[in-house]
């Protein structure tokens, strides 16, 4: 086995990986990037490949090696199989050991699947990497009918780009309307509304019982009785963090993720972890959370350097998440209530109605503390700005402002259930 040392060691060529191993060099040290992918490149455009039939990932790709390595990064295209943290050792498929004196984790997450009868045939697809964007283009030209289970924000995306591919699609979720998981329901009735426009269906309260066909999907039966006939199936139904071997112990933050602190270390003094692996720590509650979501993962990158070589604490992220789909504009600024039930929140929600330029009038919902009326949340959704207002909702929680203080600036508040 050949063995060879480096400074810093990064695990994973994801956004975050990739990011940071780029930041940690330009510090004058030997980096090291470990990834299974050949190149770095971003999963949060995965949507737009699938509308636009791209084949090669090169078009979506962010570095390539020859860019990592005018960086100062060394790259080696490989998996790892085993990180033994005592000896600070890394080994990888293809036999090398890899010592380091500290190493970042940054290895995401694999998507969940159902363990259901015929989970097993073909044309059944995941939707979080550019490989699971070839495959359902390979087959995309003899497909007619899609079912895609989970209307979180990955379903919705994969439905409109199937959508806008020709496709007949059909959306299914446990939850009784689309996108529950990230919006409150007002938005997620006007998503219901924007599915059905461009003839999307969509079953809430179920799921799926069991998948038949001979060698490919043909049917799927779902938990209500209903039997959908689809030429293929995508799940998209959440993620969990990928632990690499030699850390399980590491892993025990929410959703089995790597628990990291203010400065993004393990419980290894020698070991941080970011991105889809890890946790974070929530602005608002300062608590520990599992947010698998790519902004997050390229702030935490850029602020790792700082945190390692500067002792720089960050004070936890308020998540600021913008999607587009159907057209329509999405955007989500700190704790929904999905989310607030497990951070122990009791939220009270109001509405606002507000104009922008171009794009008419635009629903908000704002989310706050029942006992306080603080101010933590904000969401909206339209066809063009949407984030229009962002910035001012954004000082409005960072500054730690009540609905009380809102109701002084905006007129026509509806509180809502």
């Amino acid at each position: 086995m050949s063995r060879s040392y480096y400074d810093i060691v990064v695990v994973g060529g994801g956004v975050a990986g990739g990011e940071a191993a780029i930041r940690l060099s330009r510090r004058n040290l030997k980096t090291l990037l470990i990834s299974k992918d050949p190149v770095v490149y971003s999963r949060m455009t995965l949507s737009y490949a699938l509308i636009r039939d791209v084949k090669d990932i090169k078009e979506y790709t962010i570095y390539t090696e020859n860019d990592l390595r005018r960086e100062g990064v060394e790259f080696i295209n490989d998996e790892v199989v085993y990180v033994d943290k005592d000896r600070r050792v890394i080994e990888t498929k293809k036999g090398l050991k890899i010592e380091y004196d500290k190493t970042v984790i940054a290895t995401g997450s694999s998507p969940r699947k159902l363990n259901v009868e015929g989970a097993d045939l073909k044309n059944i697809f995941s939707f979080t990497s550019f490989e699971d964007v070839i495959n359902i283009n390979n087959v995309l030209p003899k497909v007619s009918k899609a079912l895609v289970v989970g209307a979180g924000m990955i379903g919705l995306l994969a439905a409109g780009a199937l959508s806008s591919r020709g496709v007949k699609v059909v959306l299914i979720d446990i939850l009784d309307r689309p996108g529950m998981t990230v919006f409150e329901r007002p938005l997620a009735d006007l998503m219901l509304k924007r599915l059905e426009m461009h003839g999307i269906r969509f079953v809430g309260g179920t799921s799926v019982e069991k998948i038949l066909g001979k060698e490919r999907v043909e049917k799927v039966v779902l938990e209500n009785g209903e039997t959908i006939e689809t030429d293929i199936i995508i799940f998209a139904i959440g993620v969990s963090p990928n632990i690499p071997k030699g850390l399980e112990k590491l892993a025990n933050g929410p959703g089995g993720s790597i628990l990291t602190d203010d400065k993004f270390r393990t419980s290894d003094e020698n070991i941080y972890a970011i991105g889809d692996c890890a946790s974070t720590i929530d602005y608002i509650t300062k608590k520990y959370v599992y947010r698998p979501l790519g902004i997050l993962a390229s702030y935490s990158a850029k602020m790792l350097s700082e945190a390692i070589f500067e002792n720089k604490r960050y004070e936890g992220f308020l998540v600021y998440q913008v999607e587009e789909t159907l057209k329509t504009i999405f955007i989500r600024l700190g704790i929904n209530s999905f989310e607030a039930r497990g951070l122990g929140l009791s939220l009270g929600r109001a509405k606002i109605i507000m104009k922008a330029p171009g794009a008419g009038k635009i629903e908000n919902i704002i989310l706050y503390e029942k006992d306080s009326g603080r101010i933590v949340g904000w969401q909206s959704m339209g066809l063009y700005l949407a984030s229009y207002k962002s910035k001012i909702f954004e000082d409005l929680i960072r500054e730690k402002k009540t609905i009380y203080d809102l109701e002084k600036r905006f007129r026509g508040i509806e509180y809502i259930n």
